[in-house]
Order: C-alpha cells, then structure tokens, then sequence
C-alpha cells in the first residue's frame, strides 16, 4: 500500500462550509477563505439558505496548495462559532 496523496497537490478543490446565518458570518467566513487562498473570486463562491434560513450553505472553489495548507484553513474555519460543518 502507497503513502502518496489521494489529491495531487496543486489543484482546485471545492469545499462547503455551512455556516449559521446572520450578523455579518458569511462575510467573516469568506475573509477566512481569502486569507488562504487569495486568488478566490466571486465566481467560486455560491451560497444557499437552508429552508429555514437558520443557516447559509457556501461553496468555494479554492486553490488548494497542500494537505497542510488545508488542514490551516479547515482549523481557522472550524475555531470560528458560526461554522458548523465543512465538506
């Protein structure tokens, strides 16, 4: 059995983060993406509320450098109290 990457580093890698709406969380979450992957542009990213509208469902697809360069932005994510889950 092989120890290589699944992904092969660099490349585009989407991610979904639900996040709880209100109070400026969805700007909070995207400033995070773009902290660590700065060449994300409005047309990578796409939202949806949830029926309820308790909660924003953002997709990002982000210039992903390495594992370690997203294990930082999924810690950054999930340290923030608005972030619930991150696919």
């Amino acid at each position: 059995m092989s120890n290589e990457p699944v992904i092969e580093f660099p490349c585009r890698y989407p991610i979904k983060i639900i996040v709880v709406t209100g109070s400026d969380n969805t700007a909070k979450v995207i400033e995070i993406v773009r902290r660590h992957s700065p060449k994300v542009s409005p047309d990578d990213i796409g939202s949806r509320h949830s029926r309820g509208e308790k909660f924003v469902s953002l997709r990002v697809n982000l210039w992903a450098e390495s594992e370690g360069h997203l294990r930082s932005l999924y810690d950054e994510l999930l340290a923030h109290d608005a972030v619930r889950i991150i696919l």
